[in-house]
């Protein structure tokens, strides 16, 4: 019995000793705490849900150890990591306007003055490499998305070892050359959220270290294991990639789009899940990859669904206190202003680096905001020479160095676009255009437009960068038209074909992206054919030979080309007409000026009050026919021909002319308007007839219109002073 009752007591003692020592051992292992990793998927804009699920594991107290991410998760993460909280990066969402950045319309005050109208004119290019004409790399090429991503990253662009950020992160990309994952673990980190986001045939590819990469989701849209290898012992993972569409759900592009997208990554997915100790699916099935105006819904999914697991967070979250608490960094997010001492431009082979540093306008040792430096940025890429432009900051002693980072266009472009009207009919618009051909920084552009009534121009001209914006080119032109000739009633009494063709020189100062100055010689040769006149008029085909000196002021502060909401236009001009003599001189000289100012005041987020005067004066002896002033219409080409609605296209004509526009623009629905609009004008022969109470004029319209991507698609119907009848007026497509 003593000796059963030694070997319980020492087997007690050896049971208690084991106890004691395991108990040891395990506060000794304790004091290394278990790592969390955060896994977001990639699922265009279903991983705005992400954010929804952050917002519980805050509220839970769980702190996030390692973050990888894909596509969206990517952006998600990578702001997260930088020390973004969840609802900041909610505000941050919430605030976009998601159609401006997908398809990076950039403010039209930042596109440069002579690219203004190429911008939307156009409804498809297609790039010109190696003489041939190919496809697009991308319908857009992310230039707003990646300046956003800059700004936000704005506080770290100079860790390049992202396992240095406050939470160590990576993203995945997929290189398109050889279809293997990149993981992007250093670096400049808005290149490689940018890179891990690109949607094939949606965003461009973005090209690092030699790889040409696109969105990490063709391959590895869940990046679990990338995680375990970082470190994580327990991993959270946000899945919102969605299953594979059946033949029946298929029915539009963005789904076809998600699908082509989704087959190899769709497998590797399903064993990524399999590795996560808590996996989060939000209920999103019914979004697609592009619903981003449905932001604040898909947070609130992202938010119902983590809260199912908010006992195991909880838990988790409260085992995690015994351990010793590591030393928290409250990392800089926002920086209010920059001392930039350097400047420097990477990436030029062709464009002048004047021509930069022009549009720029920022100068060494001086203070910016990140504001500031973003339109900067977008003011040389609305220059149009680059396919992409970003910039990098790097922390020196006494403020920061600016690396602004350029991608040429390495391609020119063949731009398409169609355009119907009820004066010029139907026409097809044709153009080539190439950049820094012969000449640094120069554009060369061709434009055939295809219709009755045939017009060709082209024009080469070179942006110097030299202060104040100073640039010069070469102009050619034919334009051949029908004229028609009205009586005083009103009614059509005549047709003349109209052919103008020249030559000109023209030098000009921008001064900034939306007001110029200039000069331009030219020598003009014009011909009048009667087509359809009285017996009475003489039916001689008229020749004649001008060299013109213009002088012009051009201001566009207009927010956009189509249906704007608000801003400033101004046109105005002085020519000097002199007839070069060919047998017997005709006509003496003449003198012109016109002028066309439109104010446009936003009175609420959906109606604008436009108002317009416009006119001119012809002052000479004996006034050729095409130098006179013509009004009616909606559109109007430059060549003294003014709107006024109310009568038809040219009805009223004058020496001198004068008129004022108001009217309303109403968005009725979203890219739906409603505008009505009245004018009143005076002609006369001189002057002093523009005070006399004859020959006044006046008229009113209503157009319903719709902005498409082919421009504006009208319908108009308008009244004038002397029509017994309303006149109808159809315009499709952008005016060209």
């Amino acid at each position: 019995m003593m000796k059963e009752s030694n070997q319980i007591k020492i087997a007690i003692l050896i049971i208690f000793l084991l106890i004691f020592f395991s108990f040891l051992f395990a506060e000794e292992q304790n004091l290394e705490r278990p790592k969390i990793g955060l896994v977001l998927s990639g699922g265009g804009a279903k991983g705005i849900a992400h954010i929804g699920v952050l917002k519980v594991l805050e509220e839970a107290g769980i702190e996030v150890d390692f973050i990888t991410g894909t596509s969206m998760g990517s952006i998600i993460g990578g702001l997260y990591a930088i020390g973004y909280s969840a609802a900041e990066l909610e505000k941050i969402i919430l605030e976009q306007d998601w159609n401006e950045l997908i398809y990076d319309r950039i403010s039209r005050r930042n596109i440069s003055l002579t690219e203004k109208d190429e911008r939307e004119k156009y409804a498809a290019s297609f790039p010109i490499s190696e003489g041939k004409i190919g496809l697009p790399k991308g319908l857009v090429a992310g230039q707003k998305i990646s300046a956003l991503i800059s700004k936000l990253t704005i506080s770290v662009h100079h860790i390049e070892d992202f396992n240095n950020l406050p939470i160590p992160f990576l993203c995945i990309a997929t290189d398109i050359e050889n279809g293997k994952v990149v993981i992007l673990d250093e670096g400049y980190l808005p290149d490689a959220i940018r890179a891990s986001m690109s949607i094939p045939s949606a965003f461009a590819p973005i090209e690092i270290e030699g790889q040409l990469l696109v969105d990490g989701g063709l391959i590895r849209n869940f990046p679990v294991s990338d995680i375990k290898k970082m470190g994580a012992d327990i991993v959270i993972g946000v899945d919102v990639s969605a299953p594979l569409y059946t033949k029946k759900e298929l029915k539009s592009l963005v789904k076809i789009m998600e699908q082509s997208m989704s087959f190899q990554g769709s497998i590797a997915t399903q064993e990524e899940r399999k590795l996560c100790d808590i996996l989060i699916s939000p209920d999103i099935d019914e979004y697609n990859i592009m619903d981003f105006e449905n932001a604040d819904s898909l947070i609130i999914r992202g938010e119902r669904a983590a809260r199912k697991f908010l006992p195991q967070l909880s838990a988790l979250a409260d085992s995690l206190k015994h351990f010793p608490q590591k030393t928290k960094m409250i990392p800089i997010t926002s920086i209010d202003s920059l001392f930039v001492t350097k400047i420097y431009i990477q990436g030029l082979r062709k464009v002048s680096k004047n021509l930069v540093r022009g549009k720029l306008q920022l100068k060494k040792n001086s203070w910016i905001t990140p504001d500031e430096l973003e339109k900067a940025i977008e003011r040389v890429y609305g220059s149009n020479f680059f396919r992409r432009v970003t910039y990098k900051l790097e922390p020196v002693s006494n403020g920061i160095k600016l690396f602004v980072r350029v991608v040429e266009k390495t391609t020119d472009y063949f731009n398409v676009n169609i355009h119907y009207d009820s004066d010029m009919k139907s026409a097809l618009l044709l153009n080539t255009t190439f950049r820094n051909l012969f000449v640094q920084g120069s554009k060369l552009s061709v434009n055939l437009e295809l219709s009755d009534n045939l017009r060709f121009n082209s024009s080469y001209f070179i942006y110097t960068g030299w202060k104040p914006g100073i640039g010069f080119g070469l102009k050619l032109w034919r334009e051949d038209f029908e004229v028609p000739i009205f009586q005083e009633t009103g009614i059509q009494q005549a047709i003349f074909e109209y052919t103008t063709s020249g030559i000109g020189w023209e030098l000009q100062t921008i001064f900034s992206n939306s007001s110029a100055f200039g000069g331009i010689l030219e020598f003009e040769h014009t011909m009048l054919d009667p087509v359809i006149v009285p017996e009475t008029w003489p039916r001689e085909r008229s020749e004649l030979n001008y060299f013109n000196i213009r002088g012009f002021i051009n201001i566009d502060r207009l927010d956009r080309s189509i249906y704007p909401r608000k801003g400033i236009e101004l046109y105005a001009e002085a020519k000097y007409i002199q007839e070069i003599e060919k047998e017997e001189k005709r006509h003496e000289p003449v003198e012109f000026c016109v002028f066309l100012l439109t104010k446009i005041e936003q009175l609420t987020k959906k109606i604008s009050l436009i108002g317009s005067i416009y006119g001119g004066s012809v002052n000479g002896d004996e006034i050729p026919g095409d130098a006179l002033f013509y009004l009616g219409g909606f559109n109007y080409h430059q060549k003294g021909l003014l709107p006024f609605v109310g009568y038809k296209f040219m009805a009223l004509s004058a020496p001198n002319a004068i008129a004022l526009s108001t009217g309303l623009q109403f968005e009725a629905w979203k890219g739906k308007f409603i505008i009505i609009k009245g004018n009143y004008a005076k002609l006369g022969v001189n002057i002093s007839d523009l005070f006399k109470k004859d020959y006044e004029y006046h008229g009113y319209a209503i157009t319903f219109g719709i902005k498409t991507p082919i421009g504006p698609m009208e319908f108009s119907l308008m009244k004038g002073s002397e029509s017994k009848d309303f006149i109808s007026y159809v315009n499709i497509g952008y005016p060209f």
